[in-house]
C-alpha cells in the first residue's frame, strides 16, 4: 500500500506541474524596445491562452513581411475591464498601426502588442488600472 501511496503522490506532482507553468514576457519579448509599424490584418484570434493579431507589413524595398503578435491579457481579462473587445473587433482587411515591443529572437517577425489602432481607431489594451466610478 505504501508503495502505491508513493506512486500516486509523485504522479500527482508530475502531472500537476504544468498547471503552475507559464511564460514571463521579459524572457520572450524585448520590454526595453518598441516598434511602431502599419500594415493589412490577415488574421485575428480571439482566444487562449492569449487573444493573436497576424497583418503584413511592407518593408522599405516593397517586400511584404508577415508579422503575428500577441495580447498580454487573455480574452476573459480583456472583457472583465469593459475595454469593448470581441471576437470580431479586428477583421482580416483592417489597417493596423501597432507598437509592439519586439521577440528576442533576431529576424523575428513576432511581438507583444502595447497600443493599437484599427481603421484610425484607437483600441484600449487594459494593462493600467480600471477606472473608478464616481473618482477623479
Amino acid at each position: 500500500m505504501g508503495k502505491q501511496l508513493i506512486s500516486y503522490v509523485v504522479f500527482g506532482i508530475i502531472s500537476g506541474a504544468p498547471i503552475f507553468a507559464h511564460h514571463g514576457t521579459s524572457v520572450t519579448y524585448q520590454t526595453d524596445k518598441t516598434l511602431t509599424m502599419t500594415g493589412i490584418v490577415t488574421e485575428f484570434s480571439f482566444s487562449y491562452p492569449h487573444p493573436q493579431l497576424y497583418f503584413d507589413v511592407k518593408d522599405a524595398d516593397g517586400n511584404v513581411q508577415h508579422w503575428g503578435s500577441e495580447f498580454g491579457p487573455t480574452p476573459l481579462m480583456m472583457k472583465n475591464m469593459n475595454l469593448g473587445w470581441t471576437r470580431d473587433s479586428i477583421k482580416p482587411g483592417d489597417t493596423v498601426t501597432i507598437t509592439c515591443n519586439p521577440h528576442r529572437v533576431p529576424g523575428s517577425t513576432a511581438c507583444l502588442a502595447k497600443e493599437l489602432i484599427i481603421n484610425g481607431k484607437k483600441l484600449p489594451m487594459g494593462g493600467g488600472r480600471p477606472p473608478t466610478q464616481g473618482k477623479e
